[in-house]
């Protein structure tokens, strides 16, 4: 198990420039502090004097709020405020709405090598998509060997030996309006401690599957931007095998296997592979039984609670 306890602000700055609009404007020489908090702070009170429960371990961002009340202060006091809050030790600030550091912010962090950036972004984006990098980054995570793709609003994890036709199957799932989130190598990471989600292993391979005799191919290229997750829940696990090397197999529905994933349980259907079955069709159907059962509709229980009142003879 990959289980990050920090990023550096180098790390969270490169990841993060292009999606947060990020601006790198003082600080530069403290690229090496570390964030080790999935949340983020929000100063107001430390920049009114109250630092009983400063929260130094995470990324620290100044909205209207923050910025109207240190407008609000005369010179000096402002000046207090800046001096005082800088005194703590933190990763880095991000100024959100484009607002301009006061220059005794530029000065100071320059001097202390605090990290400050500007993004254009309202507060309330920079925030959301700061604390969702955070977490997918800092949380426990697990690379697993498979494809992972989005059918019909579902997260299906296919798994199976080399060879068995796992990239294969995706791309007809692809092909009928399934999306790819993940080939070959799948990251998965726990969040919040109840939600699994996947994602590629790199962000180079985002939208790339490999596909034996055509090499690697672009879905993206290929099928349109629908075609692309760049992270899903995983709902349900579905391994193929080889028809001889599948055992006995619950031909009612009734059992309910799962597969553990960072000691999380997930639905798990076991597909035997033989020539002529169409496993997207499968698998697709798989996902919409999925989506039946969340719902409380469950066939193989359906049909057998109307079995057993037909052999269980009426009382009176």
């Amino acid at each position: 198990m990959d289980s990050k306890s920090s990023i550096s602000v180098t790390k969270f700055f490169r990841d993060n420039e292009k999606t947060l609009k990020l601006k790198w404007v003082a600080g530069k020489k403290g690229a090496d502090r570390e964030i080790t908090e999935e949340s983020i702070h929000r100063p107001g009170l430390a920049l009114a004097g109250f630092f009983d429960y400063f929260a130094d371990k995470r990324v620290n961002i100044i909205g209207m709020a923050e910025y109207a009340y240190l407008n609000s202060l005369d010179d000096t006091s402002r000046d207090n405020a800046i001096r005082r809050y800088l005194e703590e030790y933190f990763p880095c600030v991000i100024f959100a709405r484009g607002l301009d550091p006061f220059p005794l912010f530029i000065e100071l962090a320059n001097e202390i090598d605090m990290p400050i950036f500007v993004s254009s972004m309202i507060t309330y984006h920079v925030i959301n998509d700061t604390v969702i990098y955070l977490e997918r980054e800092l949380s426990p995570s697990v690379a697993v060997i498979g494809t992972l793709v989005e059918v019909q609003g579902t997260g299906v994890l296919i798994r199976g030996p080399s060879g068995v036709g796992k990239s294969e199957c995706a791309l007809s799932l692809i092909k009928n309006g399934a999306a790819l989130v993940a080939d070959d190598v799948v990251r998965i990471s726990q969040l919040g401690g109840s939600t699994l989600v996947g994602s590629a292993k790199m962000s180079e391979m985002y939208g790339f599957i490999e596909i034996r005799g055509l090499g690697l191919i672009n879905v993206i290229q290929l099928f349109g931007v629908s075609a692309f997750r760049e992270k899903q829940d995983i709902d349900i696990v579905v391994t193929l095998k080889h028809w001889e090397e599948v055992g006995r197999i619950d031909r009612s529905g009734l059992e309910t296997a799962k597969y553990r994933i960072l000691e999380m349980d997930v639905p798990h259907i076991t597909l035997p592979v033989a020539p002529g079955r169409d496993l997207a069709g499968l698998v697709t159907i798989a996902a919409q039984e999925y989506m039946m059962r969340s719902l409380g509709l469950h066939a193989g229980k359906v049909l057998n609670e109307e079995i057993i009142k037909r052999i269980t003879p009426a009382k009176g």
